[in-house]
């Protein structure tokens, strides 16, 4: 999956700390007079709440130094330090609240470059993920299994998977909307992944001698697999959308921890007695992009 922008960061010299006082109400005068008390003002219907304000958000400003341009916005806080941020936002330089304009002028000149190769590395992910976004029509192809799969929608009575066409029948008329195509094929790609999985599972589970008590499939956002010391194993179901080789490395993974719950030395080892292969798989894992679901 991919990972999170690292962000520059650096401390602040010299931050002043400020000192919070208490506020202390003057005592009563002991020599005035005590008038009688006022009666009670008629009560007044209460003002309805008023919503708080949104923050504004800041002004975008430019930076060009003669080598590179960019837009940046400014962001004050209660922090220690200056940090930059690249997302999908834009660029944000996050300061303390008593930062001087020199001091955040010469953080972003020291790291301009640095913001220009990450805003060049999110351009060019997101030109990939236009281009392996999926039509969800008749037509479209999804990734699968190192291969592409064709999408037929022409009213068949039943789901079929042309293997020697690399054609999958789905059925449903060829006019039906987007979420009825993805939901079917999200369907049949579970039962699939599901299957093999299993098969997978228990090849590596034999070879390792580890029993398996569960294979289940997930949905997570941030892991392809995972292992419990119950011996229950889940795998991402869209682990499909790449080759074989690599499902079988998650699979080598995921059993090998079965053994070891750690990655220690010896849990790679386990890992490399499964699938040799494990360190280029896992470059190669790191590197691979998801096509895109809506």
């Amino acid at each position: 999956m991919p990972r999170p922008d690292r962000s520059a960061r650096t401390p602040l010299q010299g931050a002043a700390q400020l000192g919070l006082f208490d506020w202390l109400a003057p005592a009563p005068d002991a020599a005035a007079p005590v008038k009688p008390p006022t009666p009670p003002a008629p009560s007044s219907p209460p003002h309805p709440p008023q919503r708080p304000r949104a923050p504004e958000a800041p002004p975008v400003q430019q930076y060009d130094d003669g080598v590179h341009r960019f837009d940046w916005t400014l962001r004050r806080a209660a922090r220690r330090t200056l940090v930059l941020r690249v997302d999908d936002c834009g660029v944000s330089l996050l300061a303390p609240r008593l930062a001087s304009g020199a001091s955040i002028a010469q953080f972003l000149q020291q790291h301009a470059a640095w913001v220009q190769r990450k805003l060049r590395q999110r351009a060019l992910r997101l030109q990939t993920l236009q281009a392996a976004r999926i039509d969800w029509a008749d037509g479209g192809s999804i990734p699968y299994l190192g291969r592409h799969l064709t999408l037929r929608l022409r009213g068949a009575t039943q789901l079929h998977w042309d293997e020697a066409r690399a054609e999958l029948h789905l059925p449903l008329p060829p006019d039906s909307d987007a979420q009825q195509v993805r939901d079917s094929v999200a369907a049949w790609l579970q039962r699939q992944a599901l299957g093999l999985f299993n098969a997978r599972v228990a090849h590596f589970a034999a070879q390792l001698g580890v029993r398996v008590t569960a294979v289940k499939l997930s949905a997570a956002t941030t892991r392809w697999g995972s292992a419990k010391s119950d011996g229950s194993i889940r795998l991402h179901w869209r682990l499909l959308h790449f080759s074989p080789q690599l499902v079988d490395y998650v699979v080598a993974h995921e059993v090998a921890h079965l053994r070891e719950m750690n990655h220690s030395p010896r849990f790679w080892a386990h890992v490399g007695s499964l699938y040799p292969e494990y360190q280029q798989a896992r470059t190669q894992l790191r590197k691979s992009l998801l096509p895109p679901w809506r």
